[in-house]
């Protein structure tokens, strides 16, 4: 992946100086002018800057310190990652995401960073059908416990499928900090308990989104579904809903 390759080339410590784009092509065995074109879609990106300073090296600043810093990056692309992902050929018709990150519903971990309605319209079956996809979201370098697995997964007691996303800072990544047996035993209870796992180093791209255990469909109480939509959603998107259906 040619952009976390340039981000974990220019974050090295312990340089003399900054390495110009003619350094970083030698290095990375890249032409100038892929340098440069990374360069220019990272800055594009808005999540680091790469300038050149004093002497035409290349500097790196920004970055990712927080989870709520990726939830941008996720609304933007959860509905078409969902939507291939997820459901594959058979697709989903119609798609209604709610940041519920700000909300405060009611029980132990019900509050998922994301909730999607996905309305299913069939060519010959005679009614639609109602599924909501739950999101956790997790900073690796912060939050990189097995415990995020349980919390995406009482998520599901309303929700067909439940979603663990962490982000995992190229510069300050879980494999600097030791932390590979506890990814194991996060893919572990994640099979086990049917709960979708995806790593990404480079959230605003889903190209980098490492979808590592995919989700299973759980089969939640639909009481459950339709209190946890009645508090989660606004009345707009209910009015949404009862037309999708």
């Amino acid at each position: 992946m040619q952009k976390t390759s340039l981000i974990r080339y220019l974050a090295r410590p312990n340089r003399s100086r900054a390495p110009s784009p003619a350094t970083v092509a030698q290095a990375l065995d890249w032409s100038e002018t892929t340098v440069n074109k990374v360069i220019a879609d990272i800055n594009a990106d808005g999540i680091y800057a790469i300038r050149p300073g004093r002497g035409g090296g290349l500097t790196l600043t920004g970055g990712i310190t927080d989870e709520k810093q990726t939830y941008g990056h996720i609304e933007n692309n959860i509905e078409d990652w969902v939507r291939q992902n997820v459901y594959g050929r058979h697709g989903v018709t119609m798609q209604k995401t709610k940041p519920t990150h700000k909300g405060r519903l009611p029980g132990k971990w019900s509050n998922p960073d994301f909730a999607m309605l996905c309305v299913h319209k069939f060519l010959h079956a005679p009614n639609s059908q109602l599924e909501l996809v739950t999101v956790e979201a997790k900073h690796a370098a912060k939050q990189f416990d097995v415990s995020a697995v349980y919390e995406a997964l009482a998520q599901t007691r309303a929700s067909h499928y439940g979603l663990l996303f962490f982000y995992d800072d190229p510069v300050d990544s879980r494999s600097a900090n030791g932390l590979q047996d506890v990814l194991e035993e996060i893919k572990i209870e994640c099979v086990r308990l049917g709960i979708g796992l995806v790593i990404t180093e480079y959230p605003c791209d889903p190209a980098y989104w490492n979808y590592l255990i995919p989700a299973k469909e759980h089969k939640p109480d639909m009481r459950r579904v339709d209190a946890f939509i009645n508090d989660a959603f606004d009345t707009a998107e209910k009015d949404w809903l009862a037309r999708a259906l």
